[in-house]
């Protein structure tokens, strides 16, 4: 037994995910889980591992994968890091029953996979889950037979997906043929698909889209107005929601903030954005000037790192792009507000400039989007406005008919 003590499990599994090559940020995600099966041990008295607690928590989210409130795939992911805590705790390694990262691909799928990551046509993000979903793809393919793509037909393609939609709901399933979509797109310029495969991708693949909510401006002042700003992490979070409230920046760009992204002497932002790679000045108001200002002076520890945001413990490192929203949710429980995410904030500035009649080329440019598409979507919360689009049912006769 490598750990013996309950507590033990945490740093354990940090070691076991970081050796086994798990990005930072999917490692703490990991880890979240660990640390809530660690808890309910804790409120149980219980120091050592009991497999009944596990099972426990892992029919406690297969109640709420089938009562709609998590993903399937969100699921899965939880039952799979619970399953991984009895083989952390008695041999301090992971055993995957399935898909063994060593057992290579054959060569013609390798190499589709390595041109996938060095298409520069894509952005970083973009490359990485289309190579994640045609890795899955292409793991199928082999499982089923497949050495190369010289077989591959639209039977093979309606099969696959068929797999995929016993398996997969909503949003999961319409990624999968998205990216599908994309993969054949991309080795068809080649010519080494068919031609009847063409017909496959004509069509566009559209997901449903829902109308996520914005953080209203009171609830906004509610969140800023109770944070206590004369603790190091307090002035931190302030700063950082401020920012958010006003600039409208991505937490993965929040985070990212570096101390000579801000140009204190013309008072303006100037970053790279993480998530489409292109360049985006924005300008540094009084407020947001003094709030970080505060913060770096008076609050911020010292470190090797550029960063401008810093986590609160020893090393003081980066924080991670998920820290920023889960502070503005415990924020919103303590001012009694609606619980919202950081981005919401990102959406209350679209909303209210689509509102104020700036035009949506303005508000992409300001939130720094490459097309005006993203920010379409927000004018379906401008719903004063879109009221005056409505029409009544005057001249309209009802009975005998669908009215």
């Amino acid at each position: 037994m490598i750990t013996e003590n309950i507590c033990e499990l945490v740093p354990k599994s940090r070691e076991v995910f970081t050796e086994l090559g798990y990005s930072k940020g999917y490692a703490e995600s990991m880890l979240s889980v660990v640390r809530t099966v660690v808890r309910l041990h804790n409120e149980q008295d219980e120091a050592h591992l009991r497999g009944e607690i596990i099972d426990s928590y892992v029919k406690y989210q297969e109640t709420r994968c089938q009562n709609g409130e998590i993903s399937r795939a969100m699921f899965v992911k939880y039952k799979t890091v619970a399953g991984y805590l009895t083989q952390i705790h008695n041999a301090g390694i992971i055993v995957y029953s399935r898909y063994n990262p060593s057992s290579a691909l054959p060569a013609c799928f390798e190499s589709i996979l390595s041109e996938i990551l060095a298409n520069e046509n894509w952005n970083p993000q973009f490359r990485k889950k289309q190579h994640g979903h045609t890795k899955l793809f292409f793991r199928w393919l082999h499982s089923h037979g497949h050495s190369d793509l010289s077989r591959i037909d639209e039977h093979v393609v309606r099969e696959y997906l068929t797999d995929c939609s016993s398996r997969m709901v909503g949003g999961s399933l319409d990624n999968t043929r998205r990216a599908l979509k994309e993969l054949l797109m991309f080795i068809s310029e080649d010519g080494t698909l068919p031609e009847s495969m063409g017909k496959l991708f004509m069509l566009s693949i559209r997901r449903e889209e829902k109308i996520k909510p914005f953080m209203p401006q009171d609830d906004i002042a509610a969140v800023l107005s109770i944070i206590d700003r004369s603790t190091v992490r307090g002035k931190r979070d302030y700063a950082i929601i401020l920012l958010a409230a006003v600039t409208g920046l991505r937490a993965c760009d929040i985070v990212g903030l570096s101390l000579d992204s801000m140009d204190w002497r013309i008072g303006e932002i100037r970053i790279i954005q993480e998530k489409t790679e292109k360049a985006l000045a924005l300008p540094l108001t009084t407020d947001v000037g003094e709030a970080v200002r505060e913060y770096v002076l008076n609050a911020r520890p010292h470190s090797k790192s550029n960063k401008v945001f810093l986590n609160t413990r020893a090393p003081f490192s980066e924080m991670h792009s998920a820290t920023p929203t889960a502070n503005l949710k415990n924020y919103c429980i303590k001012a009694n507000v609606t619980k919202r995410g950081l981005h919401s904030l990102r959406r209350s500035i679209a909303t209210n400039m689509v509102t104020s009649g700036v035009s949506v080329i303005t508000v992409a440019q300001a939130l720094g989007h490459a097309t005006i598409d993203p920010t379409k979507k927000y004018i379906s919360l401008d719903s004063q406005n879109l009221k005056e689009c409505s029409l009544d049912f005057s001249g309209i006769q009802t009975g005998g008919g669908v009215l």
